[in-house]
């Protein structure tokens, strides 16, 4: 059994990969690691309320570290981040919930190679439908969309749960009729998970306030969190 450091977010492809690596793959999480960059145009990290993924790792009883970084080279400066993190946890491998981006595949192979690590990217190269339905239906990951960039997606999605077939299914047409990725893989959407396996029979309830800007997109800024007991 491989022991691998999750590269996460608190987004529901970085989540759905690590419950994937746990459930399907049997390796151990070592750490959870969140790196925050102040670019908010970063190809390469995940930036919308990241700041929260510490009360995913206190539901999950999984070891969380928050690394800021200050953006003005993020590829050196994830590999520091992941080679100290992996040099202090004996991790194997890396875990990321990229789906498309070729950018950030080759990147976090490169980091991987270069630290002797391997690169475990189950969500990789699937089609983009399949993946939101393996993701809500298949694995029971729910989430909130906390950030809509695309046409299509107004200021209603902001704060939206999806976490049944219908829900899925609405986003899928949406997203065929204006023509952007259905798991948000392109920036057109971001998402926070509010239910999983891993939370041992709790769910969240982000709260927070819409911010929507005239050129038509926004975000859903979280100010607390309510945590709910109960299996979903």
């Amino acid at each position: 059994m491989g022991r691998f450091l999750a590269l996460y977010t608190g987004g529901k492809d970085s989540h759905t990969a690590m419950l994937i690596a746990m459930k399907d793959l049997g390796m151990e999480p070592s750490l959870l690691l969140t790196i925050i960059t102040p670019r908010d145009d970063s190809y390469l990290l995940h930036t919308i309320n990241t700041r929260w993924a510490g009360i995913h790792a206190s539901l999950m009883s999984i070891p969380i570290k928050i690394a800021k970084i200050d953006g003005h080279n993020e590829e050196d400066e994830v590999l520091k981040v992941i080679e100290s993190s992996s040099r202090e946890t004996g991790a194997d491998a890396i875990v990321t919930g990229g789906i498309a981006s070729m950018y950030q595949k080759k990147r976090f192979d490169k980091i991987a190679r270069s630290l002797g690590l391997d690169h475990i990217a189950p969500l990789w190269g699937q089609d983009q439908e399949r993946v939101l339905k393996l993701e809500v239906l298949e694995y029971n990951v729910k989430f909130s969309i906390v950030a809509a960039m695309a046409m299509g997606l107004t200021e209603e999605w902001l704060g939206k749960m999806i976490e049944n077939k219908e829900d899925v299914e609405i986003l899928i047409r949406l997203a065929k009729k204006y023509m952007f990725s259905p798991v948000g893989e392109g920036g057109e959407y971001e998402s926070f998970v509010v239910s999983s396996p891993l939370f041992r029979c709790k769910r969240l309830i982000p709260v927070g306030k819409k911010v929507w800007f005239s050129t038509g997109w926004g975000y859903y800024e979280i100010h607390d969190i309510r945590i709910e007991k109960g299996c979903f």
